[in-house]
Order: structure tokens, then sequence, then C-alpha cells
């Protein structure tokens, strides 16, 4: 029975997070509409350590221009020094009522559906340890 309490607390935050990422994606999709073109005017190295492992992220600055305001923001960060350079044009959708919030986190995410299902055959292997120790 202990086994099945475990599998059910891991499949409950797998199902948890899952549904919080994919509802925030929801709400950013559904706010940010209007698409116009940003600038990439900035790229941030991040180096991090852990555990004597070094991983490098790149953080861009985009900016763009909504009826003659300048908005400058952080961007999706990339893993790959490649992904963006300086003067790069990107494709964004914002959102019209408040053109400083920019979805930066896409439409979908096939991580989220995979996660999803993980979460739940989980859920399900737990409910067949308690069937198995009847």
């Amino acid at each position: 029975m202990f086994i099945a309490i475990v599998l059910w607390i891991v499949a409950f935050a797998f199902v948890l997070v899952t549904s919080i990422n994919m509802i925030r994606r929801a709400v950013k999709t559904k706010h940010c509409t209007a698409e116009t073109n940003a600038d990439v005017i900035e790229i941030r190295e991040l180096v991090r350590r852990r555990n004597g492992i070094f991983t490098r992220e790149y953080l861009p600055t985009i900016s763009y221009v909504i009826d003659g305001t300048t908005y400058e923001r952080k961007y999706t960060k990339a893993y790959h020094s490649d992904t963006y350079h300086i003067g790069q044009i990107l494709p964004i959708l914002y959102n019209p009522q408040k053109p400083d919030e920019v979805n930066t986190i896409g439409t979908s995410n096939k991580a989220d559906l995979v996660m999803l299902i993980i979460g739940l055959v989980i859920g399900v292997i737990g409910i067949v340890f308690v069937m198995l120790q009847k």
C-alpha cells in the first residue's frame, strides 16, 4: 500500500504541475493575439553550475514598437548560442490591451502532454499495485 501511495503522490505532482503549465499557456494564448516583429537587441549569457556540471543559457532582450511606444523585455531563453543573434527579427504575439505582455511560452508544448501522460500512467500503476495486494 505504501508504494501505491507514493506513486499516487508522484502522479498527482506530475498532473498538477503540467495542468498549471497548460492553463498558463492557454491564458497567454487567449490574451496575446496581436502579432508584430521584435528586434533582438541584447543577449545575456548565463552560466550555471550544478553538481559540477556547467550549463549555459542565452537570454535575449527584445525591442518592439506598438502605436509609437517602444517596449523592451526579456524573451524566451535558449540553450544554444546560435539560436539568437543581435539584430535578428522575431515574430512575436502580444496582448493588444497590454502591449508590454508578450507570449514567451508559445501556443503548444508537446512536453506538457508527455508529462501529463506520464503522470496518468504512474497513477494507474498505483491502482494496479493496490489491486495486486488484495
